[in-house]
Parts: structure tokens; C-alpha cells; sequence
């Protein structure tokens, strides 16, 4: 079950990527619109507020990455923590078993020679 942790990691880090880089992209956008922008008009009150907003925006897509990684970290672990008792419970019936079918065999065994021992006694 390792891999899917794995899985849910890799994604994690896939989505935090494309975060990163999608607000990389739009900073250097927005800092090249607002360069042109300010040659022709004072727009330092607009372009601090676009930033504020921009700032808000990816700090909130992190958050929500970070609270679906911990919920599927969570889901994950209950069902490796499910798995890991299903195998445990495995083992142990299956090692009962094998108690079973040896000690019926031992039976069976006793059985037949103690059959054969009478059937030799009759015929003797």
C-alpha cells in the first residue's frame, strides 16, 4: 500500500509545482502589463492591490493543497491501517488451519495404522 502514499505524495508536489509556477507566470504578466501600463498613467495603487490579491489567491490554493494532502493522507493511512490488520488476521487463520489439518492428519493417520493393526490381527 506504500505506493499509493507515494502516489498521494507525487501529487501533492505535482499540484504545489503547478501552483508556483502558474504564479510565476502571472507575476511576470502582470509586472510587464503594469510596466506598460505606468508609462502612460500612476497605477502604483492598483498594481499594490493586484499583488495583495494575487498574494491572497496563492496562498489560499497552497492552503487547500495542503488540506486535501492531509485528508487523502489520512484516508490513506486508515486503509493501510485496515490492510495491515486483514494480513495479520490472515496469518493467524491461516496458521490455525495448518495447526488443524496437521493435527488431523496425525488423527487420520493414527486412524489407518490402528485400522491396518486389526485388520492383520483378523486375517492372522
Amino acid at each position: 500500500m506504500g505506493t499509493i502514499k507515494t502516489y498521494q505524495e507525487q501529487v501533492q508536489d505535482i499540484v504545489a509545482k503547478a501552483i508556483s509556477t502558474v504564479e510565476e507566470q502571472h507575476k511576470a504578466i502582470a509586472a510587464a502589463s503594469f510596466e506598460y501600463i505606468e508609462r502612460l498613467y500612476k497605477l502604483d495603487t492598483v498594481k499594490a492591490k493586484h499583488d495583495e490579491v494575487a498574494d491572497i489567491a496563492y496562498s489560499k490554493a497552497r492552503e487547500i493543497n495542503k488540506i486535501v494532502s492531509d485528508y487523502t493522507a489520512d484516508l490513506i493511512s486508515k486503509i493501510e491501517k485496515d490492510e495491515t490488520k486483514a494480513k495479520a488476521a490472515v496469518k493467524k487463520t491461516t496458521a490455525t488451519a495448518k495447526k488443524k489439518a496437521t493435527a488431523a492428519k496425525a488423527t487420520a493417520t493414527k486412524a489407518v495404522k490402528s485400522a491396518t493393526a486389526k485388520v492383520e490381527e483378523a486375517t492372522a
